[in-house]
């Protein structure tokens, strides 16, 4: 039996990615994926492990994982939003503890909203691929936009209740 005593937090899982039980993973620096012998949930309490069949790199933090015994989008969604786990002992004192900021990667899964309440939505994912990282949104009525990433936006973050509040310059959700 894996006790707490036994493991370190090296990141979390978001959305489920496609319908073949790929899942989206934030995954701390310093932890190599392919060092591990498995991951470790916490399923009611317990302390599961669950081995890796796949592990794509989607962008700096950002993986995309396949889990033995997930293969379907529906499985995938049971782990999603769940803290993952590595044995400490795997990943000894190389895992970085980001206590002082965020990396856009972890607001994925957050509402995001105006302060007016003109526009709101949920982070679904994030574009990493040019210097202007980009939250993809879908919005509430179900179109997409993309909002930069960009601190002077953000007016507030509550990490707790996983949302963001945002100031948009005018025109910028009509681009």
């Amino acid at each position: 039996m894996i006790t707490e005593d036994q493991i370190t937090e090296i990141g979390c899982f978001n959305q489920p990615h496609g319908i073949k039980g790929e899942i989206n993973a934030i995954i701390s620096d310093g932890v190599d994926l392919d060092d591990l012998s498995c991951i470790v949930l916490d399923i009611d309490g317990i302390y599961v492990p669950f081995f890796l069949s796949g592990v794509r790199r989607r962008g700096v933090q950002s993986y995309l994982v396949m889990v033995d015994g997930i293969d379907d989008e529906r499985k995938a969604s049971s782990i999603a939003n769940k803290t993952i786990f590595a044995l400490a002992e795997e990943v000894g004192a190389d895992v970085e503890d980001d206590v002082d900021g965020y990396f856009a990667e972890d607001f994925i899964g957050f509402a995001i909203a105006t302060s007016d309440g003109s526009f709101s939505g949920t982070i679904a994912d994030v574009d990493d691929s040019t210097d202007n990282v980009l939250f993809i949104v879908t919005t509430d009525d179900g179109e997409t936009r993309l909002i930069p990433v960009a601190e002077e936006f953000i007016a507030e973050i509550d990490a707790e209740e996983r949302r963001i509040i945002v100031e948009l310059p005018d025109g910028l959700l009509n681009i």
